[in-house]
């Protein structure tokens, strides 16, 4: 873990998932990182709901209020709703474990677009957060974070949290490194400002995430992968699907819309002051006449 927490006081707070989950009490808010089972905490949550079953077997309920990016995963979704330690999530889920006690009015459920969830944040409308539990990639020397496989609401959590449990997750590639676009440059309506991206390979934030180390109470590790869901085998009615998006493809080909080959991508481009745009044969747009009926 000593390359990937490169931090000298993140890394003097490395401890246990089993620690750092006792830092968590009944009645919090807790914000989760995490988007449709990818960059989401996994050994946390896990020991998190091995505690909440210990209080709830000594007739002591332990419940919490959970947000998150999107979906997540058994390790996290589905942990802490057997465990029955969750009294709200919002927004989107996908677990059967967490969806059943839902529908069985068990846990209160709010189902907005996860667009909406980062500005309900700041607004105050959830409340306050006490906790938000993070994976990253690694931690820099000077305390950035390299964010992981997803990074969701990420940036507000870390931003609006009391306090934070980082798990770095040495599974994740360290590749990571560099992929991503955070923009710090939002505000609240009414002054929001159009963000400033006119062009594909154009970039408007940086590659890390900041946080106050100061609000740093744990920091664990791992080495477990995403939720990686295996695909269906393709049935007749994928196939027929798959068949009609090719002839449309070879449609657009024909009339001059697409190329016939996707070009091989040129480092260059990421430099340029102008999209690449790939020649195309001019075509003819002008609209057919109705087909007599």
């Amino acid at each position: 873990m000593q390359d990937r927490i490169r931090h000298v006081g993140m890394h003097n707070r490395l401890m246990s998932a089993e620690r750092a989950a006792a830092l968590t009490r009944p009645g919090m808010t807790v914000a989760m990182s995490g988007f449709t089972g990818a960059g989401y905490s996994k050994s946390v949550p896990q020991a998190l709901a091995a505690r909440m079953e210990a209080a709830a077997a000594a007739g002591e309920p332990f419940r919490i209020k959970v947000l998150t990016g999107a979906s997540t995963a058994p390790e996290l979704d589905g942990a802490l709703a057997k465990a029955n330690g969750m009294e709200l999530r919002l927004p989107y889920q996908s677990d059967p474990v967490l969806r059943e006690r839902i529908n069985n009015g068990e846990i209160d459920y709010i189902d907005m677009h996860l667009s909406h969830v980062a500005q309900h944040t700041w607004s105050g409308f959830f409340g306050n957060i006490d906790l938000a539990v993070i994976e990253v990639a690694g931690i820099l020397r000077d305390g950035r974070l390299i964010p992981s496989s997803s990074v969701g609401n990420n940036k507000t959590w870390l931003d609006q949290a009391d306090q934070i449990i980082l798990e770095v997750n040495a599974f994740q590639p360290a590749g990571l490194e560099g992929m991503h676009d955070i923009y710090y440059g939002t505000a609240l309506p009414p002054d929001r400002k159009p963000i400033p991206l006119t062009a594909a390979d154009e970039r408007i934030g940086e590659p890390y995430l900041h946080v106050d180390s100061a609000k740093v109470v744990a920091v664990g590790s791992t080495d477990a992968p995403d939720r990686n869901s295996p695909f269906s085998a393709p049935d007749e009615a994928s196939r027929e699907i798959a068949g009609h998006l090719l002839d449309f493809v070879d449609h657009e080909i024909q009339r001059g819309k697409l190329t016939g080959k996707l070009l091989p991508f040129n480092p260059a481009w990421a430099t340029s002051p102008t999209p690449y745009l790939p020649p195309c044969p001019k075509a003819d747009i002008r609209r057919s006449p109705p087909t007599p009926k």
